[in-house]
């Protein structure tokens, strides 16, 4: 997308969660001044936010209500569970 319309984002998925998700690493376009929760929604996995996951934009761990900006790289990180 990567013009008036939009921007290009990354997304980075650990654990389970790339499990769920099919997929370690996708490219996604989206409308400028999109939120974290919005991609959580698009993805249907804004459930994850109750099961202690952790986001973060380009390597700096932030909030859901982050706005995204073209070229970001989203990670995903759930909660680590050991025994």
């Amino acid at each position: 997308m990567n013009d008036a319309g939009g921007m290009n984002i990354t997304l980075l998925a650990f654990g389970p969660l790339a499990e769920t998700l099919n997929w370690k690493r996708h490219e996604l376009s989206l409308p400028y001044s999109t939120k974290i929760d919005t991609v959580l929604q698009i993805l249907a996995i804004d459930d994850w936010k109750n099961r202690g996951l952790f986001v973060a934009i380009n390597g700096l761990q932030c909030e859901f209500d982050t706005e995204l900006v073209d070229g970001d790289e989203l990670a995903f990180l759930p909660p680590v569970s050991g025994g």
